[in-house]
């Protein structure tokens, strides 16, 4: 039977709200967490699943360090469909004038404390024979993790709802109260707090937020036998994620326990199509190809694409509403959503309970902008 009230509704069952569910139950809070369709019904199931430490500002390597120290702490109590794999990472120069990009991302994480090594374009083929001879070298990250995202969101959910966590789905918020979310048939969900975890459909119910839906593309590749080994992407792809650039084609390819691999990553700002662009995919392909040039013999087996909350100031918003402390905030994670799911569960929890959180919190601080919905 459903409670009268809770401490805590969250909006939203992707894979940030199942990360606030979980650790909001783990805390000793009553919580209900409230969806239109369902767990991982939208940008979370069509996500690539890389979790990694993420350097392109001081804020994002904080919160996506601690995003993998979190989920290397839950690593041992995750089922075999998570598909929870340490490949490690390289971030390859395309040329040696980014051999300065990567010297300057070594310096980045071993100040951090984050392990990491330079490798040349000798010991770069020797570990991926695939590569192009020319690439000059990389950044070797040995403690990056590749995961299954919706099968990830399914299990923060599940273990929310063991912790005593109700999940309501299907339930459409219509705008949010300072008693709770209202529904679409006007009742309200009472709650002392309201989580806001609906990704690029947050400024629905907070007009004025500037969060956009910003489009990915993904191909799924059937190649041979261990055809790569480790999660690659080139280094060059961090400056393409900023949220000023318009439209933007990079290599990531990333290998699977099926023997699949998926192939990213494109951004554009083109609205909430998802409609897969044939041109884009094509793009996608003759970019792989100056990586790891059999990548044309691959057949693809399929393309999808999906939707990234994109921030104007490329952090997530973490933290209470101007105006409204008891409405907080957890969106606008864009490509980071995987990495950080439950550290920023562990963030909201921390301003719940009114607790020091474990990094600041000022650089993620929602601004003045959101009104009510």
């Amino acid at each position: 039977m459903a409670r009268a009230s809770y401490d805590v509704a969250v909006v939203g069952a992707g894979i940030i709200g199942c990360g606030c569910a979980l650790e909001l139950a783990g805390g000793g809070r009553s919580v209900v967490v409230l969806e239109s369709s369902g767990v991982a019904s939208d940008t979370s199931c069509r996500a690539m699943g890389h979790v990694g430490v993420y350097d392109d500002s001081p804020a994002q390597f904080s919160l996506s360090r601690f995003g993998v120290e979190c989920w290397n702490s839950l690593a041992p109590d995750l089922p075999p469909e998570v598909d929870y794999v340490r490949r490690g990472a390289l971030w390859i120069a395309a040329d040696e004038s980014e051999m300065a990009d990567v010297e300057a991302k070594l310096g980045r994480y071993r100040a951090a404390g984050v392990e990491a090594h330079v490798v040349d374009g000798r010991e770069l083929r020797r570990m991926e024979p695939q590569l192009a001879p020319d690439l000059p070298g990389a950044l070797w990250v040995p403690g990056d993790i590749v995961l299954d995202a919706a099968e990830a969101t399914r299990f923060l959910a599940d273990r929310a709802r063991s912790l005593g966590a109700e999940l309501r789905i299907p339930s459409r918020v219509r705008s949010l109260t300072e008693d709770g979310p209202r529904l679409d048939d006007g009742r309200v969900v009472r709650a002392e707090f309201t989580v806001l975890a609906a990704g690029w459909r947050a400024p629905e119910l907070l007009p004025g937020l500037d969060i956009r839906p910003r489009k990915g593309h993904i191909a799924m590749l059937a190649p041979p036998a261990g055809f790569v080994h480790h999660q690659l992407s080139e280094v060059g792809y961090v400056r393409g994620s900023q949220p000023g650039v318009a439209d933007v084609i990079s290599f990531s390819l990333q290998p699977r326990s099926s023997g699949r691999c998926l192939l990213g990553a494109t951004r554009q700002y083109v609205g909430p199509s998802t409609e897969v662009d044939p041109t884009v995919i094509r793009r996608l392909l003759e970019r792989a190809r100056r990586f790891v040039p059999a990548i044309g013999d691959v057949p693809v087996e399929r393309t999808w694409t999906g939707l990234r909350p994109a921030g104007a100031r490329g952090v997530p918003y973490i933290g209470p509403v101007a105006d409204h402390p008891r409405w907080i905030l957890a969106a606008a994670h864009e490509g980071i959503g995987i990495t950080t799911a439950i550290a920023t569960g562990r963030l909201v929890t921390s301003i719940v309970a009114g607790t020091p959180p474990a990094i600041p919190l000022e650089p993620f601080r929602p601004g003045p902008e959101p009104g009510p919905g």
